[in-house]
C-alpha cells in the first residue's frame, strides 16, 4: 500500500456527526481517520463534477441557443 504525504489538521466534529462517522467508521473495520479522508475525497470529487457539468452544460447553453430556442418554440 503507497502512503500518500498527510497534513495534520484540527477537526471539531459535532458530537453526533462524530458519533455516526465513528459507528460507520467501525461496521467498516477502518479508523475514524480513514473514515474521514474518504469522505473529503469524495466530497472534493463530487465538487470537481458537479463545476465540470455545470461548465459543460453552460457551454452547451451558450453554443447551442438558436436550436434551444427553435425547440423551445417548437
Amino acid at each position: 500500500m503507497t502512503h500518500k504525504p498527510t497534513t495534520p489538521v484540527t477537526l471539531r466534529l459535532p458530537t453526533d456527526v462524530h458519533a455516526r462517522v465513528s459507528a460507520l467508521a467501525e461496521a467498516e473495520h477502518i479508523s475514524l481517520n480513514a473514515a474521514l479522508v474518504q469522505a473529503a475525497d469524495l466530497w472534493a470529487t463530487e465538487r470537481v463534477r458537479g463545476q465540470l457539468v455545470a461548465s459543460a452544460v453552460d457551454d452547451v447553453i451558450t453554443r447551442r441557443s438558436e436550436l434551444l430556442a427553435r425547440l423551445r418554440d417548437a
